[in-house]
């Protein structure tokens, strides 16, 4: 094993070495001692250099790939970490299958929080058409109650319709269990249904509210409010109607644009991701242990090519000294 130490015997014996280079008189004794030491660290030096270069380096790739190795075994016994990888590769096989239905191809990764935000938007436009309508009728808390319901309805079916006419080639496709084309179908049914009493509802309110306004009713004559007429009528409720209408295509175009042809394929992606995070969590503890160890090994190198440059110096100096000495 390399010695660090060995420097410091060198630094004595060249130190020696040197009182009697410079000195005048004749020793025999002296110089065959000194001419001993210095060849026997000569010898040591060089053996020692040796060792760093080869063995050394060797041993300290080998301790250090053996606790390395030590870490993966402990990750594997981990608890945590095999239920995680579990997991992941139960996630990782359902989106590959969906992905390969997919032609390969990844879905578009769009936040949740994104995709709601134009949605929102038609709630908010449907707010804006049919709020004066409930107001017009109901006290406050029931006017925005029935307003936000209804924008909720049709941002809702937005959605659904949107996704099920974007994914109707593959739900349709004779491989779907059964079960889960029924469930589609019900919830595209209850928020079909939802809707058309939505709008109806909506176009009802709005009707009496403009008969109102107009001073138009059943029971009165055609002319007797200045010729109020139920073309007039007709005329003010139809551009609501067709702004409703607008309003639910543009949330179903654009549920269509954004959503995947395959369905889950975004959903499996993104259980996926949330898998693999759950993995890396569950290993950080052993590849932070991990970047220690090599951290620690690469030092132990560096320092052993420092101890490496600074006994060959000395190597050289004792050859010097040597060759001195044999001279004088």
């Amino acid at each position: 094993m390399p010695t660090d130490t060995l420097g410091e015997g060198v630094q004595g014996a060249l130190k020696g070495a040197a009182d009697y280079i410079r000195s005048t008189k004749p020793d025999d004794r002296r110089r065959s001692y000194h001419l001993g030491i210095l060849q026997n660290l000569a010898a040591r030096l060089q053996g020692d250099i040796q060792e760093r270069q080869t063995r050394h380096e060797d041993d300290l790739g080998a301790k250090e790939q053996s606790e390395i190795n030590a870490q993966w075994e402990l990750l594997g016994e981990d608890a945590g970490f095999l239920q995680a990888n579990t997991e992941q590769q139960a996630h990782q096989q359902t989106f590959n299958s969906l992905r390969q239905v997919n032609g390969g191809a990844f879905p578009k990764n769009i936040s949740p929080v994104l995709y709601v935000i134009p949605l929102i938007l038609v709630g908010v436009a449907e707010w804006y058409v049919n709020f004066s309508t409930f107001a017009a009728i109901f006290i406050p808390v029931f006017a925005i109650a029935g307003t936000l319901l209804v924008a909720a309805i049709f941002a809702w079916a937005s959605h659904l319709h949107g996704t099920y006419l974007k994914q109707l080639a593959e739900i349709l496709h004779p491989s779907v269990e059964y079960r889960n084309v029924l469930g589609r179908k019900l919830a595209l049914i209850i928020v079909s249904v939802l809707l058309v009493i939505a709008f109806l509802t909506v176009v009802w309110l709005r009707y009496v509210v403009i008969t109102d306004q107009l001073g138009f009713h059943p029971n009165t004559t055609s002319d007797t409010f200045g010729g109020a007429t139920s073309t007039m009528i007709w005329s003010r409720l139809g551009p609501t109607i067709v702004l409703n209408i607008l309003i639910w295509g543009l949330g179903t175009l654009y549920a269509w644009a954004l959503n995947e042809k395959v369905p889950n394929l975004r959903e499996a992606y993104r259980e996926l991701l949330r898998a693999n995070r759950k993995v890396e969590r569950a290993r950080r503890p052993y590849m932070t242990e991990q970047k220690r160890i090599k951290a620690y090994y690469d030092r132990e190198r560096s320092k052993n090519e420092v101890m490496i440059k600074e006994y060959q110096d000395l190597l050289e100096k004792v050859k010097g000294t040597i060759q001195q000495i044999q001279a004088k």
